[in-house]
């Protein structure tokens, strides 16, 4: 008789653990409960890639760790894959694709990721990196910036581009072809959630004077000794006129990329039981940008060289990709170009913001 009993309260402990154990785990998947390891995919252009910056410093290598060592409460392994790479646009643009198919270009080749090309495609990136993982629903997290490439940040500053054209190839690009993107991504990776990092502003009214002419300079090769005829305190006055454009233009481009990429993310969620895509505004303002007293972005110096933390490596990695294709995405500038790239890119201070901004994000969900 007392065996049956402690066999029956044996039986009624166990039952009771087993309960327990079965209640937690419809609880912390009630609650969301992070999975204790995660994989996480980083495609785009060079602002999600962190131009200029060395690996620990860039924002996806800090979310990664604050994934792996704070976000839970518990330490947990997350796989990362990076595709993006600077330059890279939503998708080949029509006339560029004929070009480089015409020149003898491979366009799925990844090359030195900070020259600022753009093969491979964004689209790319995403079916490369679904071919790398056994299923798509191994991926957890997607984190990704997209559209500026297709916009050009050119054409955002140049005056001589219509506002009315400005505005109309920010909604194409960055509403319609980036809520294409996005849905590519969910039907890619159906449990991932999306992180779209949003842009900053390219220009500020209060930006110092001194600080606009040297990149100008740098792009056309206008002979260092000579650049103080631009830069003195009285000839620079000049550019307090390009300075207000400049400011001007970029408002504008703030204003209607939030409403198209808020407007691109609304349309993709609308498709999913609940959402998927999460937007990340800019932390940076125009009171940070470019030139201005406590810029979170790199700059171009009077010395004509990016204060960034990879120029040197940069000129040795753009020489080698310009020296391989035949199709210069920018003319003869390109290699020029490709050199300055980290301008007006976070900095090591800026990308920490941007960090910091999507891990406030990923707290609900991590």
């Amino acid at each position: 008789m007392l065996v049956q009993e402690t066999r029956s309260s044996a039986c009624r402990r166990l039952s009771a653990a087993l309960f327990a154990a079965v209640s937690l785990l419809f609880v912390r998947a009630a609650v969301g409960q992070a999975p204790a390891e995660l994989n996480m995919l980083v495609v785009g252009d060079s602002h999600i890639a962190g131009q200029g910056l060395k690996p620990e410093h860039k924002s996806y290598t800090l979310v990664k760790e604050w994934l792996e060592n704070d976000s839970s409460g518990s330490p947990r392994k997350v796989n990362l894959k990076v595709k993006a790479h600077g330059g890279a646009r939503l998708n080949l643009h029509a006339d560029e694709l004929a070009a480089m198919q015409k020149a003898g270009d491979d366009i799925t080749i990844y090359r030195y990721p900070e020259a600022n090309i753009s093969q491979p495609s964004i689209r790319m990136q995403i079916d490369d990196a679904r071919r790398e993982y056994a299923s798509g629903d191994d991926v957890d997290l997607v984190m990704m910036s997209g559209c500026i490439t297709d916009v050009l940040v050119g054409n955002i500053i140049n005056p001589f581009v219509s506002e009315k054209r400005l505005g109309r190839d920010i909604k194409q690009y960055c509403g319609e072809a980036l809520q294409g993107i996005l849905e590519h991504i969910a039907a890619t990776f159906p449990r991932a959630r999306i992180v779209v990092v949003g842009y900053f502003p390219v220009a500020s009214r209060k930006a110092k004077l001194k600080k606009i002419p040297p990149y100008f300079l740098r792009i056309v090769s206008y002979p260092r000794s000579l650049q103080g005829i631009f830069t003195n305190v009285v000839t620079r006055q000049i550019f307090r006129p390009l300075r207000r454009k400049l400011a001007k233009r970029s408002a504008l481009w703030m204003r209607e990329y939030e409403r198209e990429a808020r407007g691109a993310i609304d349309r993709a969620n609308a498709r999913f039981d609940k959402p998927r895509v999460l937007f990340v505004p800019s932390p940076i303002t125009a009171d940070r940008s470019y030139g201005t007293k406590d810029s979170l972005l790199w700059e171009v110096g009077m010395d004509q060289r990016p204060n960034d933390e990879t120029y040197e490596e940069r000129l040795v990695g753009c020489a080698r990709v310009f020296s391989e294709l035949k199709f210069q995405h920018y003319g003869r500038f390109s290699l020029r170009m490709c050199e300055l790239s980290s301008a007006a890119h976070p900095n090591v201070e800026g990308s920490r913001a941007f960090a910091e901004a999507i891990e406030d994000k990923l707290k609900s969900i991590y």
